[in-house]
């Protein structure tokens, strides 16, 4: 009997760590979102004819996934549709710096860099 409760209590601590792993990495991408959102915003102010020079460097589309909505905090314009493609409520009047993302090759949030539509080419120089 008591070998049945230590492994029942071992296999309930380990749920636990598991929940608490889970939340720290929620907790980290949170986090790191918040501050990129920041970043994001004061390299704009300061850099707005570069950003909109990179803007032009683009490619590809906007897949309406809408994680980009809500990867710090879910936006309260974000609405899906039938077919579970994100819908903006305010599309015409949406602030600047959503239409912009990503607006250059670092612009990503870490966890949607290899998923969003849209891609830059590498400017870096190449070392042969």
């Amino acid at each position: 009997m008591t070998e049945l409760i230590s492994k029942l209590e071992t296999k309930k601590w380990n749920q636990v760590v598991q929940k608490m792993h889970q939340l720290a990495h929620r907790i980290d991408i949170f986090c790191s979102a918040i501050l990129f959102q920041g970043k994001r915003r004061i390299n704009y102010f300061f850099n707005k004819k570069a950003v909109h020079r990179s803007i032009t460097k683009r490619s590809g589309n906007c897949l309406r996934c809408g994680r980009c909505c809500h990867a710090s905090i879910k936006c309260q314009h974000l609405e899906y549709d039938e077919n579970g493609l994100s819908l903006c409520k305010v599309y015409d009047q949406k602030p600047l710096l959503c239409s912009l993302y990503p607006y250059n090759e670092t612009d990503y949030f870490d966890h949607l860099r290899d998923t969003c539509g849209y891609k830059y080419e590498d400017t870096s120089p190449q070392t042969k």
